[in-house]
């Protein structure tokens, strides 16, 4: 089925800094990335040619800093919703929530992929589940290896990493009886 990739501005428009995030929908779930970003002409960045924590993006004005990371594997999803922004909000685990800013253009191939992916793993597993907790682990890990490596970079690598898995993550895997 492929995958689709995306970035957004998830902070109002004219807000400083500006946060973007960064999402892959693939065949395993649905992917988060976010960060923060500053012109390069903030009045910081003009005194002192560069800002702490802050990394210059190749090509353009903005210097970056991560924010965070999330993903919740298809069957691990309990609702798509769509908030009064718009947005369409996916909620799984058992506290988990992933925003989804989407432009109009892509909102029907996402809707799409999305009920595909979640017809394909129906009903959730409710089970406590060793491969969400990973990804919880992945979205709790403070070594993000490079932290503006393109977020398919960071799947792939995650797909390569054996994580031990403490009882309470695997705990926040388990989901409530659903009325599917």
């Amino acid at each position: 089925m492929g995958q689709i990739v995306w970035t957004a501005q998830t902070s109002p428009i004219g807000e400083v800094p500006v946060v973007v995030a960064e999402y892959v929908l693939n065949e395993l779930g649905i992917f988060v990335k976010r960060e923060k970003r500053v012109p390069k002409s903030a009045l910081l960045n003009k005194l002192t040619g560069f800002r702490v924590g802050y990394k210059a993006i190749r090509g353009t004005d903005y210097r970056a800093a991560p924010v965070d990371r999330n993903a919740i594997l298809w069957k691990k999803v309990v609702s798509v919703t769509e908030n009064a922004s718009g947005c369409l909000c996916v909620r799984g685990n058992r506290n988990d929530e992933i925003e989804l800013h989407v432009e109009e253009v892509m909102r029907n191939d996402i809707l799409r992929f999305i009920q595909s992916m979640r017809d394909m793993h129906h009903p959730p597993v409710t089970a406590a589940d060793y491969d969400a907790a990973a990804w919880i682990c992945w979205r709790d890990d403070d070594d993000w290896g490079d932290p503006f490596a393109p977020l398919t970079d960071m799947i792939a690598q995650e797909l390569n990493t054996d994580r031990f898995i403490e009882p309470e993550v695997l705990e926040e895997t388990v989901l409530p009886d659903l009325d599917m």
